[in-house]
């Protein structure tokens, strides 16, 4: 009776995960205006909402669904290593069961920095389409929202993003409110930077052609730094598993066969003194 119970609160526990997984992975923002940031009060131990929205999704969507996944993981995981290993000790079981509570937060995580690496990846383009509208006589909303529209997919991050503050500049919210909840949206602080150049520039009367134009070089420098150093990364990660599956090889291909010589070599020559 204990097993079948066991194996149908595992049976409910992974299915709820699946569901979870299927909502991450599905979940998109909604091309209206939403809720700002900064006015979700929820605490964030109990609810993260900004780090929700960040990973682009709508909190208010995932409210009631981000406890019972957290709880489901939790179960699910103690119940996955008792059916594998039906001896584990009690306090390995605590151990999963706390891992698997936390198991969600940081795919929450992983998703918001996957999303933020999009971000800035996009941000030069960006700006210079937004120049190349400023240039042809577009307001900047109406800049923002082209510059959107046409240069990325539909479900692009950015352009999703930048959609909301073209509709919110619309709306008759002010240009540095406005970009500082794109700032609170995604958590990329090149897209702080930007907003305070916008701003600057627009109380200063400067060009904002040739002011963007300069944010758009910097943005490349930047990201060719970037670039240079994911691919050190990439490359000092290669090396090391070239060396994990090399040096096994080279030890069964030249040491052990030069150590059986060796030995043979010594027992000549013990066997002649």
């Amino acid at each position: 009776m204990m097993s079948l119970i066991l194996d149908f609160a595992l049976v409910t526990g992974i299915g709820f995960g699946m569901v979870g997984v299927y909502l991450l992975s599905r979940t998109e923002l909604r091309a209206d205006l939403d809720k700002p940031v900064e006015a979700l009060r929820t605490p964030h131990w109990l609810y993260p909402a900004r780090v929700v929205r960040q990973a682009g999704i709508m909190p208010d969507d995932f409210r009631w669904v981000y406890w019972p996944l957290r709880l489901s993981f939790a179960v699910t995981l103690p119940l996955v290593l008792l059916e594998l290993f039906p001896n584990l000790p009690l306090w390995v079981l605590a151990t999963s069961s706390l891992l698997g509570l936390f198991l969600l937060d940081a795919l929450l995580r992983q998703r918001r920095n996957q999303r933020r690496q999009i971000l800035q990846s996009s941000l030069s383009f960006f700006v210079d389409l937004v120049s190349a509208y400023l240039y042809s006589g577009s307001s900047m909303a109406n800049a923002f929202e082209l510059a959107s529209e046409f240069g990325f997919e539909r479900k692009h991050p950015l352009a999703r993003e930048v959609q909301l503050v073209a509709r919110e500049i619309k709306a008759g919210e002010s240009y540095p409110l406005a970009l500082e909840r794109l700032y609170l949206r995604t958590g990329v602080p090149e897209l702080q930077r930007l907003a305070a150049v916008i701003n600057v520039g627009r109380q200063a009367g400067a060009s904002m052609i040739e002011t963007l134009a300069r944010q758009a070089e910097a943005l490349r420098d930047q990201q060719d730094e970037i670039n240079r150093t994911l691919i050190s990364q990439k490359s000092i990660l290669l090396l090391f598993a070239m060396l994990i599956v090399g040096l096994p090889m080279f030890a069964a291909i030249v040491i052990f066969p030069a150590a059986l010589k060796m030995t043979e070599i010594f027992k000549l020559l013990k066997a002649t003194f």
